[in-house]
């Protein structure tokens, strides 16, 4: 099950249609490219991007991932990525994953 966050951010074609892309997400429909920036899954990392493709499989499905971010390729993923960081950053001056977690709280 993933958790979807109330301020997930999304690239120009995601927010175009942003249910049809959770329904990929959800309904492990075959595209050519999905990918999500979730909330890290251990405390080594600051976020965490998986394709849609590797979510299909039961153990990130249990793992119960927050998602925070969408986009329609990779490029577009890591460019949020940087956009969040930027946010974050301007908002707390620092970044860390405990920043991360209280700004999309």
């Amino acid at each position: 099950m993933f958790i979807w966050n109330k301020k997930i951010y999304m690239d120009d074609k995601v927010c175009k249609s942003p249910y049809k892309y959770r329904r990929i997400v959800e309904r492990k429909k075959v595209v050519k490219a999905c990918y999500c920036i979730t909330l890290p899954a251990n405390n080594n990392n600051l976020m965490d991007i998986y394709s849609s493709r590797e979510l299909w499989f039961k153990y990130r499905r249990l793992m119960g991932l927050e998602i925070i971010g969408m986009a329609a390729d990779w490029d577009s993923a890591v460019s949020i990525v940087g956009r969040i960081v930027r946010d974050i950053y301007s908002s707390k001056g620092y970044i860390s994953p405990e920043a991360l977690r209280e700004f999309f709280e």
